[in-house]
Order: structure tokens, then C-alpha cells, then sequence
């Protein structure tokens, strides 16, 4: 399924160029049931077949860099990635410290129903989007401007060309909100799939949500 969100205005700029935001695979941890932030679990063979099906939508980017979090979940995507495009020389990838997932602190490994077993009351105000941030872990805020930080920096470096950037679910969302000024609270509800992508487009001089959650029909393995 494609999902795409058009970007707003209508306005008569050529195109520019694109940042492809991609989240990592399944990990051999579940990611898809648990949630792991900082906890360093591997993709797993599932996850490789995810982002591997993303190549038909890449093959025709000429990319400046492939630039990843420094999780191997995220590296071993972007080297899928990297096999996706023709092979890439080493010097096109970059690792961004930055890009690493949020901090769940003393909620890493657990599913979201064991926090609401065991934190019932947090988790209720987490599902309100009433919390600060994690137990033990990071505060949103300081996520959020982590992955600013991160995001300016690769855009410093690379300010022309497309991009792609591969790293986990809090940050593609925490990106798309810094580069087009999205809301929080509302990009945060939108789902994310395991090997997706989602693109944003700089026109006149702004960035536009051009597609999100892009992922490869059921049936095209």
C-alpha cells in the first residue's frame, strides 16, 4: 500500500531536491511488539526482505550520501539499501550519531501492553500525548531537538542533492516535523510502517511532506 499525503499549497516551484526518510526493518527482537530505543537489536531476515522491497522506489534516485543512526539495525538497512542501488562505494555512507532512536529508558524490550499492566496510569496519559518523556529514558523534547541537531547537520554538509536517511520511527517522524513544521502531536499519530519511506521535497526554499509511509505492495516479493 502507497500512502501519500500531498504536500500543501499548489505552488508552481520546479522541484527540488528530496530527502528519503526510510525506517529500519523488522529486528530480530520484534520490533514491530516491543519497544527498543537504545537497546541495539539486530535486523532480522524479515527486516532485510522489508527495506530490500523498497528498491523499485530508490533505483532511480541518484543519492549524494546514504547516511544511518548508529544502530545496527539502521546500518545493516542502509547496506540493503546500499545492494538495492548497485552497490555504493564506502565513502557514500555516513553514520549520524544523532539518528539513534529515542531512549525508552526503563521501558526498552517491553510491549506496550505490559507498560499499560504494569504503569497504568502513565500509560494512560502517554495514549493522551500527556507525558514528558520516558521513565529513565529521554524527555520528547530533548529527543525531538537531538534529531533537529542531527538532521541540520547532514543538511550542512550535503546542501545540495537528495538524501537518504536511514534510521528508526521516532526519528523519520521527528524529522518530518523539524523539516516542514508538521505538528508534533499530529505526525506522532500517524502510523509507520517497518520498511517505509517517506519524502520530503525542498521547494521555494521550504521543505513539503511529499509522500509518506511508502511501502512495497504485499505481493511484490
Amino acid at each position: 500500500m502507497v500512502q501519500n499525503r500531498a504536500a500543501a499549497g499548489g505552488h508552481e516551484h520546479n522541484a527540488g531536491r528530496r530527502i528519503w526518510l526510510i525506517r529500519h526493518g523488522e529486528t530480530t527482537g520484534g520490533s514491530s511488539l516491543r519497544l527498543w530505543g537504545a537497546t541495539d537489536v539486530p535486523l532480522s531476515d524479515l527486516g532485510r526482505q522489508q527495506v530490500a522491497s523498497l528498491g523499485p522506489f530508490l533505483r532511480h534516485v541518484g543519492f549524494r550520501a546514504l547516511v544511518h543512526s548508529p544502530l545496527s539495525r539502521a546500518i545493516t538497512s542502509a547496506q540493503v539499501v546500499g545492494e538495492q542501488l548497485g552497490g555504493l562505494a564506502p565513502s557514500s555512507f555516513e553514520c549520524e550519531e544523532g539518528l539513534r532512536e529515542v531512549d525508552f529508558g526503563e521501558l526498552e524490550g517491553q510491549t506496550v501492553a505490559e507498560v499499560q499492566a504494569e504503569r497504568p496510569g502513565w500509560h494512560a496519559a502517554w495514549m493522551r500525548g500527556d507525558i514528558e518523556g520516558f521513565p529513565g529514558g529521554e524527555t520528547l523534547d530533548g529527543f525531538a531537538a537531538r534529531v533537529a541537531g542531527a538532521v541540520d547537520a547532514v543538511l550542512a554538509r550535503h546542501p545540495e542533492g537528495d538524501l537518504c536517511v536511514v534510521a528508526h520511527r521516532g526519528v523519520v517522524k521527528n524529522a518530518v516535523c523539524h523539516l516542514t513544521g508538521l505538528p508534533r502531536p499530529l505526525v506522532r499519530a500517524w502510523p509507520l510502517d517497518l520498511g517505509s519511506a517517506t519524502v520530503v521535497v525542498e521547494e521555494g526554499g521550504r521543505f513539503l511532506l511529499d509522500r509518506y509511509n511508502l511501502v512495497a505492495p504485499a505481493d511484490s516479493a
